[in-house]
């Protein structure tokens, strides 16, 4: 039922393809099946991938590992024809399969984006590995790589002609990591490395990241024989925000489509032009309504940081300009969330790594990307904050006095407050977090206000009249920026599309940004809290020496507003609510209360961090009123609120459609295929 509900939507949406990467259950082709019999003038083509994970030692044709990939390419083309049963296998789809969707098959995309260490590992392996002669597809002048997904793609058209006498048109996957071009702005990290030490830098960590031009894949060097009549073409990831050349290289920075200035378009022409006879696909394309940035983008179409309405507007953008850039088409990237997903700039955070589809990490752009919201299920009953606040007042108080009313709540996302304002006004609100133990952290708030602490703090919300920001303390903060050694400049990179009410601390220059190799909380009474600053863009370096400043944001300012975009509401009468992302407050796994930690008790999980679990966390607040006096819960000899959860090992959530659906939906009715010179579409 849950295939047949997106099925039909997707038809409401007016897509006319479905993108899949790999063997779903039978119930997916059998929804297919029943869908586009019922809608035989406008069925729902489907463009079928085969999955695969890196080869041992990056032996592509490798024996037992080709094999089992060339078997999953059977099963594949078995099951489209309704002929395939398909044992239990961890970790994979399975079943029997009954329903022939074949005549709506429209392509094969195999594989995945490869790394590109692991192309140029199996290259240097099979230096004489230059071509591949088969039946259907050939390739001449290539590297190992490309003679062998030549191959592969040879294999799932010989065995569908071979069993069922039919073919369709193929392409294996590629990304702007590995696409054929020279980017000028482009350097190894080695070469970079070595530069770098050559003007007298001290490289203490090489960048993690992949050599983004070391290495090409060439879908021109794969030809389809006679007879393979439906052909071959180019499919890519191409995303406008990553890798850095897209950003840095000045071509692009000053290409125009028909709707402004866009270093996107300005790639895919150069993609295009290098496939001047062949049909490309882009195959993703998107932005996420995360809350977290992973990349800045010169249009402000960056890595995450949008609003859903921003989000809309950029997909209709990208997808115009796919068009007009001459593609043969483009698969919007995705339909749903997908909680289970990592990005680089988290990723050693989401510990467990296993159990992060427990939970939502709103600072992860991969989980939001959905035409489909799937958030958490509803913690308080209603829409809006006046409807939730009377649902707030069956919270049990972790604090109730004449300076205010505290209330907490967690769901699969966010911990949840709620503080109502005693007798008289505040102009500012403290709320600090004892994490870890009551004997770690800063036993003084921000600027040493008011009296010494009970309990050590390792964050600190702080809310004036215009803005919530977290604060880390010093030795709490997962992420340094050294000022001293920074050269910090804040800067407008077109920031309009951020969910908040206005531009958020962005930042460029030298900097030096530090990570633990070990983290553990010191006890300290300094009052000294840290911004939450992270690096986005890495500083670069050219071949040629031009260096390119970093580029970052402060992940701590809270977007004001109501759900879904912002996370913090006040009333006039100064009631607020405000939801804090888990991992702003160094939760690596709220469903197991496991938060960042070194030390005695701790675990580790594969990482160079190590966690360890929380029976509670201890609430302090203070405000300051109109005449400048501070007001603390706990009053004086009080105890200190401990809040804590029940853990959990299956999520709640729900399905909404965000506004990218209708925006699609719009542009889907009326966008018409790019003509080409002959006149064909």
């Amino acid at each position: 039922t849950t295939y047949a509900r997106w099925i039909a939507e997707m038809g409401e949406l007016g897509a006319n393809t479905i993108r899949v990467y790999t063997i779903h259950p039978p119930w997916f082709y059998q929804a297919l099946l029943d869908y586009n019999t019922t809608h035989s003038r406008s069925p729902l083509w489907v463009i079928h991938g085969v999955w695969a994970e890196l080869p041992p030692n990056h032996v592509y044709d490798d024996p037992e590992w080709e094999s089992e990939f060339f078997a999953e390419m059977h099963r594949v083309v078995d099951l489209l024809h309704g002929r395939a049963d398909i044992e239990p296998r961890a970790g994979h789809a399975w079943g029997y399969y009954t329903a022939d969707v074949s005549r709506w098959v429209l392509a094969y995309v195999i594989g995945r984006e490869w790394e590109p260490f692991s192309v140029v590992a199996f290259n240097e392996l099979r230096p004489d590995l230059t071509q591949w002669s088969g039946e259907y597809v050939t390739v001449r002048d290539g590297s190992a790589m490309e003679a062998w997904l030549g191959k592969a793609c040879d294999e799932i058209i010989a065995y569908e002609m071979q069993q069922y006498r039919s073919q369709r048109p193929v392409a294996y996957t590629n990304w702007p990591t590995l696409d054929p071009m020279t980017h000028p702005t482009e350097m190894t990290v080695a070469r970079e490395v070595e530069h770098r030490e050559s003007i007298g830098e001290v490289v203490e960590r090489y960048p993690k990241e992949y050599d983004n031009d070391a290495v090409g894949l060439d879908a021109t060097h794969m030809v389809a024989t006679e007879r393979l009549p439906a052909g071959v073409f180019a499919a890519f990831h191409a995303y406008p925000y990553y890798p850095d050349f897209m950003i840095l290289d000045q071509e692009y920075s000053r290409t125009q489509s028909s709707l402004g200035a866009s270093n996107y378009i300005g790639y895919l022409r150069d993609l295009k032009r290098h496939h001047p006879n062949m049909p490309v696909v882009i195959a993703e394309y998107g932005v996420p309504a995360s809350l977290g940035i992973a990349h800045l983008q010169p249009q402000g179409w960056h890595h995450g940081g949008h609003s859903e309405s921003a989000m809309a507007e950029i997909d209709v953008r990208l997808t115009r300009e796919i068009a007009e850039a001459g593609m043969a088409g483009g698969a919007v990237f995705a339909w749903i969330d997908e909680w289970f997903k990592k990005n680089w700039i988290v990723i050693e955070y989401e510990l467990p790594a296993d159990r992060n589809r427990l939970w939502l990490n709103r600072l992860d752009a991969e989980q939001h990307y959905g035409l489909i919201a799937m958030e958490p299920g509803a913690v308080l009953a209603g829409n809006t904050l006046q409807q939730r606040t009377s649902a707030w007042q069956g919270v049990q108080p972790l604090y109730q006095t004449v300076g205010g009313t505290l209330r907490a709540a967690v769901d699969e996302a966010y911990l949840w407050l709620l503080f109502e304002p005693g007798e008289s006004r505040y102009d500012e609100l403290l709320v600090g977090f004892d994490i870890i133990d009551s004997k770690s952290g800063d036993f003084r708030w921000p600027d040493k206000v008011g009296a010494r602490l009970p309990v050590g703090l390792e964050f600190v919300l702080r809310v004036t009249e215009d803005e919530v920001r977290l604060l880390a303390d010093r030795t709490s903060n997962p992420v340094l920026i050294d000022p001293v050694r920074s050269q910090l400049v804040v800067q407008d990179m077109r920031v309009r599309s951020i969910a908040v009410a206005k531009p958020p601390d962005l930042f460029s220059g030298r900097v030096e940004q530090w990570f633990y190799d070990e983290y553990v909380t010191r006890r300290n009474d300094d009052g000294l809290y840290d911004s939450l600053m992270v690096v986005t863009n890495r500083p670069r370096f050219t071949p040629d020496g031009i260096e390119y400043a970093a580029l970052g944001y402060d992940r701590g300012i809270l977007p004001m507003g109501a759900p879904p975009d912002g996370l913090w509401q006040r009333q006039s009468d100064g009631l607020l609510e405000v939801r804090i992302p888990w991992m702003l407050l160094n939760f690596t796994d709220p469903s197991q209360r496991r938060v960042l930690q070194d030390g005695p008790g701790s675990e580790r999980f594969g990482g160079d961090l190590g966690t360890m679990t929380v029976e509670s966390i201890g609430i302090v607040t203070a405000t300051l009123d109109h005449r400048g006096d501070w007001h603390a819960m706990p009053e004086d000899g009080s105890t200190v609120a401990r809040f804590s959860w029940s853990t959990w090992e299956q999520p709640t959530w729900r399905e909404r459609r965000r506004s990218a659906f209708a925006a699609m939906r719009r542009v889907f009715q009326t966008l018409t295929p790019p003509v080409a010179v002959d006149g064909r579409p």
